[in-house]
């Protein structure tokens, strides 16, 4: 590994490592950002993200359809995380051997194929594999963007795309909730399957058409995989993305189900306040992603979400709260949070951006994700089911958020994987 600690100029140094001294082949090579190709990356991500929201508000039909059970429910949304956090690194890592633009060809071909097959199988078996092949293109599309997405960027305007894409997750997923309910009520859930295979379809003719197909092209090497395990902030981003994730779905993922048991909305109208509080993280993704680009320090980004997840929670999770207020606190806890992905993302492609470990980097920090996403969850509620205190559940949130925060003081200031 080398330092750059003179590369960036300014604030931006300070902050996060500067770009790679070799860019990348393509447009950032130029000195120019294909903002077609960042366009179709982005909406990649978004198609990708839906997903795993279009599945949450299928559920109830297709319970009712196929008899999933609690069980076969819970492991049909789980299958992307699962994926993910069992084989992120490695995924990651063999996808550069393809090159990272036709790995997201490939995924979002997957999802159309997919979502075409899962509107006409009959079984839970053939839904259930329908699911697990959808689960891997968006698990193959989440690992390739990001670095593709640095490829493609001027070194201008590198962090500004790269902390952009935390919003993927947000958009896709929320706009998913919001949408797949209705379109089933018009077309059924195998129409609005169809509608989402079209919908990749009409992305990947743009990815077809901006994104080069062989960038980041390489031989998967173990000197490659070796870099982004042994690089201090790649297993530090990965850590701080799963507490991160974790606390995140904690509190707003069991919103909803909260809302129900504990204020009385329906489950629709619950359903929907989720999949509003989910949008607003989009904005904090954006707004994190300006002011890394306008040359804010990584080290105060990250603290200044976590501090603000960290006031809001107590009013998301106290069931004393009234309810206005209680959803105003959860969109402002969505909102704040958004400012601590954004960061992240930027940080890892200026440490990984361009190497031959970057498919490594992004799978292990997704591994990561993954695993937070799973535990996260489980330990919130155990916590407030074990311990007396109405408060306990928040001031876990609150413990993870200054891990998180503590975690960016700590990233070193200008490494670059070589």
């Amino acid at each position: 590994m080398r330092t750059t600690e003179g590369a960036g100029g300014g604030a931006g140094h300070d902050q996060v490592p500067g770009p790679p001294a070799d860019p990348a082949p393509g447009p950032a090579g130029r000195g120019r950002t294909s903002w077609g190709a960042v366009a179709g990356l982005m909406g990649a991500g978004v198609v990708a993200a839906a997903q795993i929201g279009g599945a949450a508000a299928a559920l109830p039909v297709l319970d009712d359809e196929f008899g999933l059970g609690s069980t076969t429910a819970a492991w049909y949304l789980s299958t992307v995380s699962a994926l993910g956090a069992a084989g992120g690194i490695l995924l990651g890592w063999l996808g550069q051997t393809w090159g990272f633009g036709r790995q997201v060809r490939l995924g979002l071909l997957a999802i159309v194929v997919a979502d075409l097959g899962g509107a006409v199988v009959d079984s839970l078996a053939g839904l259930l594999v329908a699911r697990v092949a959808e689960g891997l293109g968006l698990v193959m599309v989440i690992l390739a963007a990001p670095p593709l997405l640095s490829e493609v960027s001027a070194p201008a305007h590198r962090r500004l795309v790269a902390g952009t894409w935390g919003a993927y997750m947000p958009v896709g997923s929320g706009l998913a909730a919001l949408l797949v309910p209705p379109a089933i009520a018009l077309v059924g859930w195998r129409g609005a399957s169809v509608a989402d295979a079209c919908l990749a379809a009409a992305v990947l003719l743009v990815v077809l058409r901006w994104v080069p197909s062989v960038a980041g092209r390489g031989r998967a090497s173990v000197a490659g995989l070796l870099g982004a395990v042994r690089s201090p902030s790649v297993l530090l981003i990965s850590v701080v993305f799963g507490l991160y994730s974790s606390q995140y779905l904690a509190v707003v993922g069991l919103l909803p189900a909260a809302l129900v048991t504990g204020e009385g909305l329906p489950v629709t109208t619950a359903g929907l306040v989720g999949a509003v509080v989910f949008l607003a993280n989009a904005p904090g993704n954006l707004l994190g992603a300006y002011l890394l680009h306008r040359g804010a320090r990584l080290r105060w980004v990250i603290p200044a979400g976590c501090a603000g997840m960290a006031v809001t929670v107590w009013g998301v999770l106290d069931p004393a709260f009234p309810l206005v207020p209680r959803v105003a606190s959860a969109i402002g806890f969505s909102f704040v949070a958004g400012l601590v992905p954004s960061a992240l993302f930027a940080g890892l492609a200026a440490v990984s951006g361009g190497t031959r470990s970057a498919g490594a980097a992004i799978g292990l920090v997704t591994q990561g994700s993954g695993i937070g996403q799973l535990l996260g969850p489980p330990l919130v509620v155990a916590v407030g089911t074990a311990v007396a205190v109405g408060a306990a559940q928040s001031a876990l949130v609150c413990c993870f958020a200054g891990l998180v925060a503590l975690g960016a003081v700590l990233l070193p200031r200008g490494e670059r994987i070589r």
